[in-house]
């Protein structure tokens, strides 16, 4: 694919720099960067973008109401939008997908990985394909659905595929009759069959034998961490959780390849 055209807007010097040289000399594309919502503004139609990429927090104009500033001009009024942002808040999220975001990428970035997603939304209509290799499987048993859905952005970010339970029945149904995951994150707490049960249950089946589990425990619950690690669930994570903190286990979390 040849380069394409993106507006970046970003008020942080650092972030810019390395978002429009990432864009620029790993992507091959076209970057105008841009400081301000209002420098965007005057300088994007000269410029003719194919794609419109926003920091959602900055002083005075910040990006949905830029992007909103953007989409008066005629000529932008259907060109794709893409969000930054460092706070991967699940109503945040929402509520910048309503606006017309076609993917919204949390900071910081790896730089392949922005790379990736941009090309993703410029050669499809708003997905984001899988990679040429195998996406990671994560299956995610958990009943509250903001934390489900703050795991599914984290997770997705990440460059995992997700399969969701929203009950312990409905996680016994997935590990019996669906594809085995690389990773399980689960809900200690669940209605039906807890997630003690289900570990109980996932570890009596062959083919799940090695798929690492998280545990999702509430704060001051240390004798259900204590039964799930005997039980053999690989590592455990308190909510509310830190994002960053659950990024970075993941990486350790997936099982090895060559299952």
């Amino acid at each position: 694919m040849s380069g394409r055209r993106i507006l970046l807007v970003e008020d942080d010097d650092g972030i810019r720099t390395i978002a429009a040289m990432t864009l620029g000399e790993l992507g091959g594309h076209q970057v105008l960067a841009c400081a301000s919502g209002e420098d965007a503004i005057a300088r994007a139609a000269s410029f003719a973008p194919e794609l419109l990429m926003l920091d959602v927090s900055m002083p005075g104009m910040d990006g949905p109401q830029t992007l909103v500033a953007l989409r008066r001009q005629p000529e932008l009024r259907s060109v794709p939008a893409v969000f930054l942002t460092a706070h991967t808040n699940a109503r945040q999220v929402a509520e910048l997908r309503k606006l017309g975001a076609v993917d919204v990428i949390a900071k910081p970035f790896d730089p392949l990985h922005l790379c990736d997603r941009i090309m993703a939304v410029l050669t499809g209509p708003g997905t984001i394909p899988a990679p040429l290799e195998r996406m990671p499987l994560a299956l995610v048993v958990e009943d509250d659905p903001g934390i489900r859905y703050l795991l599914d952005f984290i997770l997705r970010q990440q460059g995992w595929a997700v399969v969701e339970a929203h009950d312990g029945r409905q996680g016994l149904a997935a590990i019996h009759d669906g594809p085995v995951a690389d990773a399980v994150l689960l809900d200690v707490m669940l209605p039906e069959i807890d997630g003690l049960q289900l570990l109980e249950q996932l570890r009596g089946l062959p083919r799940w034998n090695g798929v690492p589990v998280m545990m999702l425990t509430a704060q001051g619950d240390e004798r259900s961490v204590g039964s799930a690690l005997a039980a053999g669930a690989a590592d455990y994570l308190v909510k509310p959780f830190d994002p960053a903190e659950l990024a970075s286990r993941l990486g350790r979390l997936r099982r090895p390849a060559g299952r």
